[in-house]
């Protein structure tokens, strides 16, 4: 690789405010879809989680220390808007321009999401959230705000994370009264709403901010054919189709897919629209394409096999998705790890929109044990970090726009269904799902890997 492909690469580190912030009831921050979703007993809940609330200053200045360039983060819809809308927090607005300006100072630049699972619960209560046509106006009168406030300082902006997650989770879209058939169509309408909505925060993020880059934050699924008969690359190109290129095409090219959308008719899923939201959806496209990749998948022909025991997003009967048989399975990645499988997402990315890309989250969930001499031995994070990063540089050196690559996560973080067992951070957060101890950060052996790559990289 030429020293000067990776002149300005943005290595970078990814959390989420309902991870990490803790403080859910501090500062004037409403309740949230996240914080009244239900936790099992004995796994800790989003009211301290690692408490970056009260340690920003030293969370930012272990940024420093890392040496990253970028660091994506997301802020609180709630912190903002207590209620979703109306009434604006100045107190939480505050609490952001401090982070920004920060990192600003010690040159790391922001990459703001927008919204990242934490629905305001308000929003639920008086309009069915996403299936109410007021949240996308919260929404936009959200956005707009954030606009407003940092538009002169943070360039690049995510819209949505994991639009895809949002659909299909209960816990983050807060529609829990619906089931079966009811619930899927909820699942399309949601999609097409958060569209929209997308929509008005490009419209405004083009007239606000100067030079500013906006798009989404893809779940992207790799998905291989399970075997070479015709019928299992047909499910698989299929399960790509829906899983990520649908909402992508929407922030892209504002369509559904003619395929997809023959099948949604065809199933009776297909979304309520109005003849004015075209316009809306051809006007605006994004400017950037974030992703989050940690494994591939296989997918095989539907043949009616149960699959229960699988997220609702991979039941259809257009394939079924079966585990990748290549590469290693842990205790938390249950589908193996496939690094050639990121390149892979990459070429098709490019060549489906020709758009600038970043890699948002890419990590390795582990059950770390803090040792007694403060030391985190995390050889097995370090392997799969490095051999990714290696497949990111074949790819800008082969002339891809690969922006950048944001780990998943600086810190130990809440998981969103096992609390504080399952850990990806870069630094550890001594703290239990019962136990909060003194929540003292320690740096993992691979904090120092990743420093010290950054700063091989920066002397090129």
């Amino acid at each position: 690789m030429k020293n000067s492909d990776l002149k300005n690469f943005m290595f970078g580190v990814s959390s989420s405010a309902f991870q990490i912030e803790g403080a859910a009831q501090t500062g004037g921050k409403g309740p949230s879809t996240v914080d009244t979703r239900f936790v099992r007993p004995g796994i800790a809940d989003t009211s301290v989680a690692s408490d970056f609330y009260h340690h920003w200053e030293a969370d930012i200045e272990l940024l420093r220390e890392l040496g990253v360039k970028a660091y994506r983060f997301s802020i609180s819809w709630t912190r903002i808007f207590p209620d979703g809308e109306g009434e604006l927090n100045q107190e939480g607005l505050d609490f952001y321009t401090k982070i920004i300006d920060r990192l600003l100072e010690y040159k790391i630049e922001p990459v703001v999401t927008i919204y990242h699972f934490d629905l305001p619960q308000k929003l639920v209560d008086q309009y069915g959230g996403w299936l109410g046509r007021e949240t996308i106006y919260a929404y936009e009168q959200y956005a707009k705000t954030l606009f407003e406030a940092f538009g002169d300082k943070v360039k690049y902006w995510i819209s949505i994370n994991e639009p895809l997650m949002v659909m299909f989770s209960k816990d983050f879209n807060g529609i829990r009264d619906h089931e079966g058939k009811a619930y899927e169509r909820a699942n399309y309408q949601i999609m097409y709403h958060m569209a929209l909505a997308e929509k008005l925060a490009f419209k405004w993020c083009h007239e606000l901010v100067s030079d500013g880059m906006i798009g989404p934050a893809s779940a992207f699924q790799n998905i291989y054919p399970a075997s070479a008969a015709p019928a299992d690359v047909e499910a698989a190109m299929a399960a790509e189709e829906i899983l990520s290129f649908t909402l992508l095409d929407l922030s892209v090219r504002g369509s559904i897919p003619a395929r997809i959308a023959h099948t949604l008719k065809k199933q009776a899923l297909y979304p309520e629209t109005r003849e004015e939201d075209v316009q809306l959806l051809q006007s605006e496209s994004a400017d950037w394409i974030c992703f989050n990749y940690y494994a591939s998948l296989c997918a095989e022909a539907y043949s009616g096999k149960d699959d229960s025991n699988m997220p609702q997003f991979f039941r259809s009967q257009q394939y079924r998705i079966v585990p990748n048989p290549v590469g290693a399975k842990s205790e938390w990645m249950i589908f193996g790890t496939d690094p050639t499988g990121l390149r892979l997402s990459i070429y098709k990315l490019w060549q489906r929109y020709n758009l600038p890309l970043m890699i948002t989250e890419n990590g390795y969930a582990n059950s770390d044990t803090l040792e007694e001499d403060g030391h985190i031995h995390d050889e097995t994070r370090i392997g799969y970090l490095k051999e990714h990063l290696d497949e990111c540089f074949q790819a800008v050196e082969e002339g891809i726009p690969l922006l950048g690559y944001s780990p998943w996560s600086f810190l130990d973080s809440l998981s969103g269904r096992e609390g504080f067992v399952k850990r990806y951070g870069l630094v550890y957060v001594d703290r239990t799902d019962e136990d909060l101890k003194d929540l003292k950060r320690y740096k993992k052996d691979s904090f120092y890997w990743y420093q010290k790559l950054i700063s091989d990289c920066n002397k090129k």
